[in-house]
């Protein structure tokens, strides 16, 4: 539809057509969501007239509908989900139209059901729009003019409900947006008229607060959550958050709530004596924002904890302590989580010395020689022998190697003398014999992934000093939530491409394909991440030919377009 319109693709060229840029960001959205510009679907929503925007709005429209009598025009409001919860028709013309186009109370006016209109577009970018005649993504909904408004609570500022004024293109006014944004005013000072004593009280405690600080505030209690814009990026539980909070308020400080966010300030709101609701300040803490300092002080004076210890620091102290204590050490993990490193830091905090033989490398200097050498370093050497790769191993130079390491007598020193790395899947596989197994403790030391480590990860990636961009709050997140497949050494991947970017910050959208996409699917079931291979390899089989890869998967293109959005896929 946007190709017939512009007689070229708008998503190659969104300047040649002569069309505003949120409505072809709409279209978009409607394409993506499945919707058929030919049919106008009828979906039934939820009606509930016991909703508090239907109680304080139909008065008002009801009074000033009469003003609009002569003005060819009809008043539609929408429930937050876009369902139609009550409309009045001036002209008798306008009212068949919209019969026919299925626009009934009860019947879901959302963008992902009918496409680009007044109700659902202001819906979906939360702001006051006018859709005019063919702006709209549906055929069907092209002789119409209207304009929609979302209506926000006066004390959440959270959307209760949509305002629309339509009418056919041939009548359509400049006066219907002003007459929109009026009446959605007058429907917002009835809604704070009506609101309770206690939302008005949280309110006024949250703007106090809010005043005083640029982080994250949310106050909340059972049935009344306000928040700032940094609080909603968070999407916190704020049910769990209320009930933990009321069992110990006080408890609450130095809780981590989001990744890296830890509460600084919590100021509880009583009446009558009794705890009603609280007011919460949260921030990231000195580690995340590369703050060099050891503590800082929220604007109360409140002593903002100092963060948690890295987990690096903390295994390389384990370590040491293990080492100390045994002579022969087996030390587990995936691929690239540091084994060698921490082995490595071992011996030189010791001041012994570290030698390495690679398990990889017999078939390379063969097998009699790579023995002879795992005998002259075992036998002979004053430093702590490493055998890496332990699982590289074929069966017989396991027993050989067994037997060089029965015959060993390395003294009486109880320090780390002969220590061998082996991946996590080897070892949970039982890949190896048990006659080099038995050469080793049986307790191992396991060193974990990054993906649990994601302090590690954040301090390698943030505030890296002069030449290296910043990282976005968003960024910040995606960086704690990534499984690190390749651990360490896709971290330093990482790393090398943050220095090549030469922009002062990067935001979610400079990041690697690839990356997001190791970023979704770490987080999917097995099921999950087999329907997202399958679509994504027909799609590129496809040439990302939407249609094609519906009918070469067997479901519908609504369905396909659910999916993708579902992972992300694009």
């Amino acid at each position: 539809m946007i190709d017939a319109y512009c007689d070229r693709p708008a998503e190659k060229d969104p300047g040649s057509c002569m069309v505003r840029n949120e409505i072809l960001e709409s279209w978009r959205r409607s394409k993506l969501s499945g919707v058929d510009p030919d049919h106008v679907r009828s979906v039934e929503g939820d009606v509930s007239l016991d909703r508090r925007i239907t109680r304080t709005a139909i008065p008002v429209l009801t009074s000033t509908a009469e003003a609009l009598v002569g003005a060819n025009t009809s008043l539609l409001l929408s429930a937050p989900d876009g369902t139609l919860l009550w409309r009045w028709d001036d002209d008798g013309r306008l009212k068949k139209r919209l019969d026919r186009r299925n626009v009934f109370i009860g019947t879901r006016m959302s963008e992902d059901v009918v496409g680009t209109n007044g109700i659902g577009t202001a819906l979906e970018t939360a702001r006051a729009v006018t859709i005019n005649g063919v702006e709209h993504f549906s055929e069907a909904l092209r002789d119409f003019t209207c304009a929609g408004s979302p209506i926000r609570h006066p004390v959440t500022n959270r959307v209760t409900g949509v305002l629309s004024v339509t009418s056919l293109v041939e009548d359509a006014s400049p006066l219907m947006a002003p007459t929109l944004l009026r009446l959605a005013r007058d429907i917002q000072d009835e809604l704070y008229g009506e609101s309770t004593m206690h939302e008005r009280q949280m309110l006024r405690h949250f703007l106090a607060e809010r005043r005083r600080t640029r982080s994250s505030v949310v106050a909340l209690s059972a049935d009344v959550v306000i928040a700032n814009a940094i609080a909603t990026a968070m999407d916190l539980d704020h049910s769990a958050l209320w009930q933990r909070i009321q069992d110990a308020p006080h408890d609450i400080i130095g809780v981590e709530i989001a990744p890296g966010t830890l509460v600084t300030v919590c100021r509880p709101v009583h009446r009558g004596g009794n705890l009603v609701g609280v007011v919460v300040v949260a921030e990231q803490t000195p580690s995340v924002e590369g703050a060099g300092v050891s503590a800082k002080r929220a604007r109360d004076g409140a002593r903002v904890p100092l963060p948690r210890e890295r987990p690096w620091p903390r295994l390389l102290s384990d370590l040491r302590a293990i080492a100390n204590n045994t002579d022969r050490l087996l030390v587990v993990g995936e691929d690239g989580v540091g084994k060698r490193t921490a082995l490595r830091a071992a011996a030189n905090d010791s001041d012994r010395g570290y030698r390495e033989i690679d398990c990889v490398t017999v078939e390379e200097i063969g097998r009699e020689g790579w023995l002879c050498q795992a005998r002259a370093l075992v036998e002979h050497s004053e430093e702590l022998v490493v055998f890496a790769h332990l699982d590289g191993l074929d069966q017989s130079t396991c027993r050989a190697l067994a037997a060089i390491l029965d015959r060993a007598d390395r003294g009486t020193d109880a320090n780390l003398q002969i220590a061998a790395t082996l991946s996590a899947t080897a070892h949970q596989g039982g890949a190896l014999p048990r006659v080099i197994l038995d050469q080793f403790p049986p307790h191992i030391f396991e060193v974990p992934p990054l993906r649990k480590r994601t302090d590690d990860a954040l301090a390698r990636l943030v505030d890296q000093g002069l030449g290296m961009p910043a990282l976005s709050r968003e960024v910040i997140q995606m960086i704690q939530r990534h499984p690190w497949p390749g651990n360490h050494r896709q971290l330093e991947a990482f790393r090398r491409w943050m220095a090549r970017q030469g922009r002062p910050t990067i935001v979610a959208s400079d990041l690697p394909i690839l990356w997001r996409n190791e970023l979704i699917r770490g987080h999917l079931t097995t099921m999950q991440s087999a329907e997202y291979d399958a679509i994504a390899a027909a799609l590129r089989e496809h040439a990302g030919n939407k249609a094609a890869t519906a009918t070469a998967l067997g479901i519908s293109r609504s369905s396909l377009y659910r999916k993708m959005r579902e992972y992300c896929i694009r």
